[in-house]
């Protein structure tokens, strides 16, 4: 199987070559079906697990895709990947390997970064008695949004003037980290965190929470898309503490520079044409897997996005507004089958997972070599018979 077929057209082409592929790698498959919604053909939308490996590992490779839904193609195919080329063949002692495919499947079906309830779920994981404070200009941004069952031309335009001209009071990176780092008031907005715990996130602290003694260790990797850094160069984003232990193995096992705040706030900072570097973040599904595993387990790791050549017009630059407010516009409409409905879900793909044979190949053989990677960080951790970090 060449590298493009791992890539999918659709989430139920990307789930049935999955449950395939773990099936033929001698997977142990658990499918958790969504209780409400179904795709636009009525079929069931579901979390699919696949682990590899003894029950008695000290350590497991968390692997995930599909936490901002159409991310899930990139996501999805890297897994298939794994399963597939031979990598798994035979397990490294004391290592075990699971597979969380398309984490947020509704997202993944209906083309939208959010779920069935508008919810970011990565910025789900928060103590809902004690939700963080809304950014003070966020409500400025949420009252400029188009409403959220229409998209035109005309509508965006004007979004993006209405925004251009809140930037002449604020910095790219104030509307930035307002835009992103999780807002838990306007349920309509963009970054919505939702008002409680989403299917997915349980669904997720179940999985986890089924991991028991002896695993001491998770090695977390979690597949997004599409920051616009550069093809030669993956944005690594570890969630765990500055100066700790756990960031240290993630620093072998990606590199140190790669890791660095400092290169990967530059490198945010390229991706979307602005500077300030890194924006804040509440809710992050990585820090939601430490609490369910603690005081058992530990976790190192984080997010690993793949990238795409720079931005450099005005148009390109909002082009992260524009997948926000398609994704929007998804969730409330779920219009992905009409002429208008259509065209926008392609677009919508490119701006989350281009179709570029050649951007494909790239990816996907740097995918290859980050999982590898990884995998052997995992393999070190096991044998050196480490306890539980407590950090």
């Amino acid at each position: 199987m060449g590298s493009n077929s791992y890539f999918s057209n659709s989430y139920q082409d990307a789930r049935q070559l999955f449950l395939i592929s773990a099936e033929k790698a001698g997977a142990t498959i658990n499918s958790h079906v969504h209780p409400t919604e179904k795709d636009v053909d009525g079929r069931d939308l579901a979390i699919d697990v696949a682990l590899l490996g003894p029950k008695d590992a000290d350590v497991i490779l968390m692997c995930v895709s599909g936490t901002h839904g159409p991310e899930g193609y990139c996501g999805s195919a890297a897994q298939i990947q794994s399963l597939s080329d031979g990598t798994l063949s035979k397990l490294p002692k004391g290592v075990a390997v699971v597979f969380i495919h398309a984490l947020n499947p509704f997202g993944f079906a209906y083309m939208t970064r959010f779920n069935e309830n508008n919810v970011d779920l990565n910025r789900n994981w928060v103590d809902f008695s004690n939700i963080p404070k809304t950014h003070k200009i966020y409500p400025d941004l949420n009252a400029v949004l188009p409403p959220t069952d229409s998209f035109t031309e005309n509508q965006f335009s004007e979004t993006v003037g209405k925004m251009a001209r809140l930037s002449n009071l604020h910095s790219g990176f104030e509307i930035e980290n307002a835009l992103s780092a999780g807002q838990y008031e306007f349920a309509d907005g963009l970054g919505y965190g939702g008002c409680k715990r989403e299917w997915s996130s349980k669904i997720l602290e179940q999985i986890v929470r089924s991991f028991q003694s002896p695993i001491r260790h998770i090695a977390y990797l979690d597949w997004h898309s599409l920051i616009r850094s550069g093809m030669d160069d993956f944005v690594y984003l570890s969630f765990n503490r500055p100066g700790g232990q756990l960031i240290d193995r993630c620093k072998n096992w990606w590199g140190a520079h790669n890791v660095d705040p400092k290169k990967v706030a530059a490198k945010w900072d390229q991706g979307l044409g602005r500077e300030g570097g890194r924006p804040d973040r509440y809710g992050i599904v990585m820090w939601g897997v430490q609490d369910c595993a603690r005081p058992a387990m530990d976790v190192a790791g984080g997010v690993v996005e793949f990238t795409d050549e720079p931005v450099n017009t005005f148009q390109e630059k909002v082009l992260g507004l524009r997948a926000s407010l398609l994704s929007r516009y998804f969730v409330h409409t779920r219009d992905i089958t009409s002429e208008r409905g259509k065209k926008l879900y392609a677009e919508s793909r490119e701006l989350w997972c281009p179709t570029r044979t050649a951007w494909q190949t790239k990816t996907l053989a740097r995918a290859q070599d980050i999982f590898t990677k990884t995998l052997n960080g995992a393999t070190d951790w096991a044998a050196e018979n480490v306890a539980v970090c407590d950090e």
